[in-house]
C-alpha cells in the first residue's frame, strides 16, 4: 500500500522538523537538546527523501534521493543510541558507551559514503549489492544489519536501564520512559526496513512504527517535560500551529491575488501581491501580540502579567517554568544520586514548597537556604538509606544544591514582585486610556458643529432649530424635499436604523439604480451639512452615521421631540389630579396623524405602523380623559374628548360613542 507508506513518511517528517526546530531553538539546556534536533533532522530528511523518490518523473533525481535516504537512514541508529545516552549517563560520555557511540557514527558514516559514491552497488540484499570478499552481497547485508541491530539494542538496555534505576524520581522515571518507549517503538520499525519485505513485512508497516516512534516523542517533549517545560512546550506547539495556519493562509491568498490580478488587469507585475506583503508586515506585531493573548491564555492579570514578565526577559523561553517549579524535580535527582531517604525544601512561610522520600528529624542534615539573617527557607536531606555517611564532598555537594534552591525562590520572589508591578501599572495604564476616553467624551459632548433640534411630528412636520423652523434640507446639489424624507425616516426609525435601499425606494421609486444611488449621496451630505454646520468636509459625521449597513440619527441631535413628550405624559401617575393634566398636555401635542404632511415618507407604507399605533394611543387617552371629566361632573369637557376620539377615529369608537350616550349628548 504505497499510499500509507506515504502519509506515514508525511507524518514523520512533518513531527520530525516541527520537534527539532522547536527544541534546538528553546530548548532548556544545550546539551541534549541539540542531539535531539540532530535525531530529528535525520528522521526528516530520510522521510522527505523517500516521499519525494516516489514523485518524481526523472530516474537521475531519484538515484541522488536515494542517496540521500541511504545517508539519513545510516546514521539513525547511532543516533537513537546518542540520545539514550545524552539522556540517561549522568555528566559526561565515557568508556564503553563512547567507543559504542563513536563506532556506530564511523559505521554510518562509511556505508553513506559508499552509497553517495557507489550508487548502483547498494548494501542489499538482492543483486546488484557491494560485494566485499570473501563475504557476497548477501552476507555484507546481513553484517551490516545485524550491527545497526545491535546499537538499536544497545539504545534500549540503556534506556531500560535508566528507567529502572529512576524510581523515587518521578519526573526522571517518566521522562526517560517516554525516550525509552519512543526509540523502543521506532527500532522496531527500523529493524522491520532493514529485513527483506518477506521477513519484514511491508515497507508501510516499519515505517508506521517509525512515524509512531515520533509521536511518542512528541508526547513526550509536549507532556512530560523532556527539554522542554511542558507550559513552554504546550505554548511552542499552538504557537507554531497557529502560525502555520497563518503563513499557509497567507500564502494561498496571495497566490489568489496574484492570479486575480493577472486575469482582470492583463499585468505579470505583482504589485497587489507586494501591497499586500506590505500590510502583513506592517500588522505582524499587533497580530502577534493578540496571537500570544489567545494561544497562552491566562488565569488572571497576575499570571498575564508573569508571562509578559518571561517573555521580556528570555524570548526564546517562550512560556518557561515558575523557577521555584524546578526545586522538585531538582531534589528527586539529588536523592536518587545519593541515596538519600529523602528531602524536603520549605520557603520562609515553612509551606513545603518540593519533597521527596521520607525525612526522619534525628538524623538530618538542614541548611538554609539564603543568609541566615534573613533565609528563604530551608533545606532538609534524610540520611542515605544504605546507613552511610555523607562524605565531605557530598556535604559541600548538598551545599551547592541549597545556593539553586535559594536563587530560584529569589528568583521567583523578585519575579511574582515584578509582575504585581506590572499588573498595578496595566492598570494605572487602562485608568489613564479610561480618563482621556472620558475626556475625550466630554470635549466631543462640548464641540460646537452638531445642532440640537426640536421635533414636532405629530401633526404637520416641522423641525426647529434655537426656535426657528427649518425650510431649506437640501444642499446645492441636493432636493430638499427628499432630504427632509430622508431626516422623516431617520428620526422614525431611531435605533433600527434605515438602509440605502429602502430609502432610495421610497424617495427616488421610479429612478434607475445608478442616478438613485448617487441622488441619496448628494441627498446625504447635503442632511448633515444642514445638521452640522461647519464641520470639515474630511471629518466623519457624528449627525448620520452609518454602522451595520445602516444610517442611525445619533440620539444627542433630538434634544426634544413631541412624540417622545407624548409618550412621556402618557406614563402617567397615581394623583387623578395630575393625570387629567398630563393628559391635557399630551391632547395638545397630538396636532394631527404622525409625520401627515411629510413629504415622501409620510406617504409610504414604512410609516402606517406607527401612524397607527399613536393615533390609538390618542384615541385611549381621549377616552380615558372624556371618563375622568365625566366623573367630575364636567359635561362639556368630557363631551368634547369623547367627541374628539370619534373624529379621530373615523367615527368608530364604541366606548367614545357610548360616554356621550351615557351624558346624554348627541355625537
Amino acid at each position: 500500500m504505497p499510499s500509507l507508506e506515504i502519509v506515514a513518511h508525511t507524518i514523520n517528517a512533518t513531527l520530525a522538523t516541527w520537534l527539532g526546530a522547536t527544541v534546538f531553538v528553546r530548548g532548556l539546556n544545550r546539551g541534549s537538546p541539540r542531539v535531539f534536533a540532530w535525531l530529528m533532522v535525520l528522521l526528516a530528511t530520510w522521510s522527505t527523501a523517500i516521499v519525494l523518490q516516489r514523485f518524481a518523473p526523472d530516474e537521475f533525481v531519484q538515484v541522488r534521493l536515494n542517496m540521500v535516504e541511504d545517508a539519513a537512514a545510516f546514521l539513525l541508529p547511532a543516533a537513537a543510541l546518542h540520545i539514550i545516552l545524552a539522556l540517561t549517563v549522568e555528566g559526561p560520555t565515557r568508556g564503553a558507551f563512547r567507543i559504542a557511540l563513536v563506532l556506530g557514527y564511523g559505521a554510518g558514516l562509511l556505508a553513506g559514503l559508499q552509497a553517495i559514491s557507489d550508487p548502483g552497488h547498494p548494501i542489499a540484499f538482492a543483486d546488484p549489492n557491494l560485494v566485499i570478499p570473501p563475504l557476497t552481497g548477501a552476507q555484507v547485508a546481513l553484517v551490516w544489519m545485524v550491527a545497526r541491530m545491535l546499537i538499536l539494542i544497545l539504545a534500549i538496555t540503556i534506556g531500560t536501564r535508566a528507567f529502572r534505576a529512576a524510581r523515587g524520581d518521578h519526573a526522571r522515571r517518566m521522562q526517560t520512559g517516554a525516550a525509552l518507549a519512543a526509540v523502543t517503538v521506532a527500532s522496531i520499525g527500523g529493524t522491520l526496513r532493514f529485513l527483506p519485505e518477506d521477513l519484514g513485512g511491508p515497507v508501510w508497516l516499519g515505517v508506521g512504527f517509525v512515524a509512531a516512534g515520533t509521536v511518542i516523542a512528541t508526547y513526550g517533549v509536549l507532556s512530560q517535560g523532556i527539554f522542554l517545560a511542558p507550559l513552554a512546550a504546550q505554548v511552542a506547539f499552538r504557537t507554531t500551529m497557529a502560525a502555520a495556519v497563518a503563513i499557509i493562509a497567507l500564502v494561498g491568498f496571495l497566490y489568489l491575488v496574484n492570479a486575480a490580478s493577472e486575469a482582470v488587469f492583463g499585468a505579470s507585475i505583482p504589485i497587489l501581491t507586494a501591497l499586500i506583503v506590505v500590510v502583513a508586515i506592517a500588522v505582524v506585531g499587533p497580530a502577534r501580540e493578540w496571537m500570544s493573548r489567545r494561544v497562552e491564555g491566562g488565569d488572571s492579570p497576575q499570571t498575564d502579567a508573569y508571562r509578559r514578565l518571561q517573555r521580556a526577559i528570555d524570548p526564546l523561553a517562550l512560556a518557561s517554568q515558575r523557577p521555584e517549579q524546578a526545586i522538585q524535580p531538582a531534589i528527586e535527582r539529588i536523592a536518587r544520586i545519593l541515596g538519600l531517604s529523602g528531602a524536603i525544601v520549605r520557603g520562609s512561610d515553612s509551606a513545603t514548597v518540593a519533597a521527596v522520600g521520607e525525612v526522619s528529624p534525628g538524623a538530618a542534615l538542614s541548611l538554609p537556604l539564603g543568609p541566615p539573617s534573613s533565609p528563604f527557607g530551608e533545606a532538609t536531606f534524610g540520611p542515605k538509606a544504605s546507613g552511610a555517611d555523607l562524605s565531605v564532598r557530598e556535604r559541600a555537594f548538598l551545599g551547592e544544591a541549597a545556593e539553586f534552591f535559594a536563587s530560584a525562590l529569589r528568583l521567583g520572589d523578585r519575579q511574582q514582585a515584578q509582575a504585581t508591578v506590572i499588573t498595578e501599572l496595566a492598570d494605572q495604564r487602562r485608568a489613564v486610556a479610561d480618563a482621556a476616553t472620558r475626556l475625550e467624551a466630554a470635549l466631543t459632548a462640548r464641540e460646537p458643529g452638531v445642532t440640537s433640534l426640536r421635533v414636532y411630528a405629530l401633526g404637520p412636520f416641522r423641525v426647529e432649530v434655537d426656535g426657528v423652523e427649518v425650510r431649506q434640507w437640501g444642499g446645492p446639489k441636493a432636493g430638499s424635499r427628499q432630504a427632509e424624507a430622508a431626516f422623516a425616516f431617520l428620526f422614525d426609525r431611531g435605533e433600527r436604523g434605515v438602509t440605502k435601499d429602502e430609502m432610495v425606494e421610497v424617495i427616488w421609486p421610479d429612478v434607475d439604480l445608478e442616478h438613485a444611488d448617487l441622488a441619496f449621496h448628494r441627498t446625504l451630505v447635503g442632511l448633515r451639512g444642514i445638521l452640522e454646520p461647519g464641520r470639515p468636509p474630511h471629518q466623519a459625521s457624528r449627525a448620520v452615521v452609518f454602522h451595520n449597513d445602516r444610517y442611525r440619527l445619533a440620539p444627542e441631535l433630538i434634544a426634544w421631540s413631541d412624540v417622545a413628550e407624548f409618550d412621556n405624559l402618557l406614563a402617567g401617575t397615581d394623583d387623578e389630579r395630575d393625570i387629567v393634566e398630563r393628559y391635557e398636555e399630551a391632547r395638545r401635542l397630538y396636532r394631527g396623524d404622525f409625520l401627515d404632511d411629510c413629504p415622501f415618507y409620510g406617504d409610504s407604507a414604512y410609516v402606517e405602523e406607527r401612524r397607527t399605533l399613536v393615533r390609538g394611543r390618542c384615541i385611549d387617552l381621549l377616552v380615558a380623559l372624556g371618563e375622568r371629566y365625566a366623573r367630575q361632573e364636567h359635561r362639556p369637557a368630557a363631551a368634547d374628548a369623547f367627541r374628539q376620539a370619534l373624529a379621530i377615529s373615523g367615527d368608530d369608537c364604541p366606548p367614545a360613542t357610548a360616554g356621550l350616550q351615557r351624558l346624554g349628548v348627541v355625537a
